[in-house]
């Protein structure tokens, strides 16, 4: 972490590189550690990007059931695998592995992409790998889960929190299934598209190809869905808990500031939000599984904790 906080500048294509290539043989020291959590990959969909992969406590929680959490990574819509490729292929399995070994049935969907995915499609992808999941219980059971499938959690990574937020405010998930979900946590979302006097958290060439218009993208932004959300629908949505990281770019600060007080506003509560101390916007799901920047992952877990 102290080669992260050694960066100043906060661009996510200035310091994507660096910040996976610190962060690479901090990984490589916990392989074993990740490789050895149980992991099953199953296809949800027609394609190949309709894939998910399962990970799986070696041990049993206190109470014998064991709560699944789904989630969402980023990429800007452009990019982005439950995988990396090599010499990241450790990302997404150290937070796969580090969640189930804290005893959640770890669930990280893939979902399609620009230029083939167009708006809703990739939020629509991780509704139906939810479906799936509730309607293949199977897939849950493997050594010694007892699966509890009333007791979900989900977590959205920067245009991953966008498509969890969109998902919950567009009231896409079926009742029976929505219903199951104990919390959602958003982290280091884009959920305006343009903040005023700051400027934009998506590349604007891939909102307007993504959206069909910068307008649109506008519309569309978590920020804009909440403001017009039916007030009846409230009781049904979640409770949720936001992350930022300490040195996001300070278009995402504004924007998860926006959203947080919009969505207490909403929910008539006080929002819980943590602050990766030293994190950027890269560092925050790297670091898992490291033994370094695992703060924010503590609180969340403490927080589910509460809700179970």
């Amino acid at each position: 972490m102290d080669k992260v906080a050694e960066l100043k500048d906060t661009d996510i294509p200035t310091i994507l590189f660096p910040t996976v290539g610190f962060f690479l043989p901090l990984l490589a020291e916990k392989r074993d550690f990740i490789e050895s959590i149980s992991r099953r990959t199953f296809k949800y969909g027609a394609t190949d990007r309709h894939k998910l992969d399962i990970y799986y406590p070696a041990e049993l929680a206190s109470n014998s059931k064991t709560p699944v959490l789904f989630f969402v990574y980023g990429g800007g819509y452009a990019s982005g695998a439950r995988i990396l490729p090599e010499p990241a292929d450790l990302a997404y399995a150290n937070l796969g592995a580090y969640f189930a070994n804290k005893g959640f049935i770890t669930v990280i969907p893939d979902y399609r992409l620009l230029p083939e995915a167009k708006y809703p499609d990739p939020i629509v992808d991780v509704r139906d790998a939810i479906v799936w999941v509730t309607e293949n219980p199977h897939s849950l059971s493997h050594g010694v889960t007892n699966a509890d499938t009333n007791s979900f959690f989900i977590i959205g990574h920067s245009v991953g929190a966008n498509n969890v937020s969109t998902m919950f405010l567009l009231s896409l998930l079926p009742d029976n299934v929505q219903s199951r979900f104990r919390g959602a946590v958003l982290i280091s979302g884009a959920y305006t598209s343009e903040v005023e006097a700051v400027g934009p958290t998506l590349n604007p060439e891939s909102a307007t190809t993504f959206f069909g218009s910068l307008e649109k993208a506008k519309d569309n932004t978590p920020l804009s869905l909440i403001n017009n959300f039916s007030k009846d629908k409230i009781a049904a949505l979640p409770p949720f808990f936001l992350v930022a990281a300490e040195k996001d770019p300070e278009s995402f600060l504004r924007a998860t500031e926006l959203f947080h007080n919009a969505l207490s506003t909403l929910t008539g509560k006080q929002i819980p939000k943590f602050v990766g101390k030293g994190h950027n916007h890269i560092s925050i799901t790297f670091a898992l599984s490291t033994g370094q920047g695992e703060e924010w992952a503590e609180e969340v877990y403490k927080w589910t904790q509460g809700l179970l």
